[in-house]
């Protein structure tokens, strides 16, 4: 028979949400449940969300009329690599304090936020936080070698922009928009990947190495203009990455110059306004996209090539004056822009001797493909490296030969599985777009090699 004096084991804490608050009665108005009561959110595991979340809501609305949150955000469970829940009998738990001690608490913070995809349990041991720790690191170091470079400079007021300047505002604008909107929606992945590619690659890949250009080359008037921006914009994604890496950016910001930190109020960083949506700049993007689209070919050429990057390359591009992609620079701007820029794209692609034309008639001199050269072709522009100055062409036409072979046995092995009914019909439907993909890649890629190898003959 069952005990009438028993309680299920769940009772006070779908009580909690006003109970702590000192309700006693539907009549209760006590000031701390006026203040907190309802509540905005609440934190807490799928695995139990019929025996408390769901009782809590009832509670509420039974004895004091109003659901005690407005929203549910319901996390993943932390397991395992091997899938499993970590618990003391299996003994695969992992000490937050020591992955602390270790690593620190901005990288386990980033590693949680960056894996947190909502409806997935996190497969994560020691090593995972490792990215976080990376990261972290290259915020240190990426602001360490900007404010290395304070020394004898003057801030300036309302500094002129380069393109790249424009370009780099407008990427922290999308970026800005980007990790606001997953805040508010508790897309918390989505905030730390957006702010990792941003900071990594727009940041510190590409703007900070395109300013080296004013800091090495440039006059004292440049070197001042190059250094305020640069500040700014550091200040700025501090304020954006603040969140996910507090302690570090807290840390970095206070070393900053006053006139920058005051451009965001007086005071420590967690007290400044988020910098939330932005306007992003089209003409911005597609001015240094035309760049950036150029030096990533010649870069992934360079990469293909195993030449080493002390190693100053020749280049040759030839602008077209056709349409322009979406979005992309105007015909009639590509190659002035260009030249323009010229110093620049032989800093960030590691080029020696860089000749910009136009695209001429098939029949005048210099149209055809110069010899020792492979062509790479992009949004408006036709370029031409000369490998055969950089590397031994014979070695490198037999390298591509053995890749091509290589990639020709894993097409034949994807187009067999592939051709396979059985497989088709019984795979999951990821795996095999996934496969098909891979077959796709493949085949580009023996292409390219192919093409590579065509041009170097």
């Amino acid at each position: 028979m069952q005990d009438p004096d028993v309680l299920d084991t769940w009772f006070s804490s779908w009580l909690w949400p006003f109970s702590t608050l000192g309700w006693e009665s539907a009549d209760s108005k006590t000031d701390d449940l006026a203040a907190f009561y309802p509540t905005t959110a609440l934190v807490t595991g799928y695995d139990i969300i019929f025996f408390w979340v769901a009782r809590m809501i009832m509670a509420g609305l039974e004895f004091t009329g109003k659901a005690p949150f407005r929203d549910i955000y319901i996390t993943g469970l932390l397991r395992d690599k091997q899938g499993r829940k970590m618990s003391k009998s299996l003994g695969n738990g992992l000490d937050p304090l020591e992955l602390v001690d270790e690593f620190g608490a901005d990288a386990l913070r980033f590693t949680l936020a960056f894996m947190c995809a909502q409806g997935q349990d996190i497969l994560i041991d020691k090593d995972s936080v490792k990215m976080g720790s990376r990261f972290a690191n290259k915020v240190w170091n990426a602001s360490r070698y900007i404010l290395m470079n304070l020394e004898g400079r003057a801030l300036v007021k309302d500094p002129a922009l380069l393109p790249v300047d424009k370009w780099i505002y407008s990427r922290l604008g999308e970026a800005a928009g980007i990790i606001t909107g997953a805040f508010l929606s508790y897309r918390y992945n989505d905030a730390a990947q957006t702010a990792y590619e941003f900071f990594w690659n727009d940041f510190c890949d590409w703007y900070v190495e395109a300013t080296k250009l004013s800091l090495k080359e440039g006059d004292g008037a440049e070197k001042d203009r190059a250094v305020t921006v640069l500040l700014d914009v550091l200040a700025e994604s501090l304020r954006l990455l603040h969140p996910l890496l507090p302690f570090v950016t807290e840390e970095i910001y206070g070393k900053l110059p006053a006139e920058i930190r005051a451009g965001g109020g007086a005071g420590p960083l967690i007290t400044q306004s988020y910098p939330g949506r932005r306007e992003t700049d089209a003409g911005a993007e597609a001015d240094f996209g035309f760049i950036r689209e150029l030096v990533r070919m010649v870069r992934t050429l360079r990469s293909e090539c195993t030449i080493p990057a002390e190693k100053k390359l020749r280049l040759l591009v030839r602008v077209s004056g056709g349409p322009a992609p979406k979005g992309g620079l105007a015909p009639g701007r590509r190659e002035a822009f260009l030249r323009e820029n010229a110093a620049l794209v032989k800093l960030l692609a590691g080029i020696g001797d860089l000749e910009i034309g136009a695209f001429g008639d098939a029949a005048a001199p210099g149209f055809a493909r110069p010899r020792g050269s492979i062509g790479l072709v992009g949004s408006g522009f036709e370029a031409f490296v000369f490998i055969a100055e950089a590397a031994d062409l014979a070695a490198l036409k037999q390298k591509f030969a053995r890749e091509i072979e290589k990639d020709g046995k894993f097409i034949a092995s994807l187009e067999a599985k592939l051709a396979n009914e059985n497989f088709v019909r019984n795979a999951p439907p990821d795996l095999v777009a996934e496969q098909r993909v891979k077959l796709e890649e493949s085949r580009k890629r023996t292409e390219k090699l192919a093409s590579y190898i065509k041009d170097l003959a």
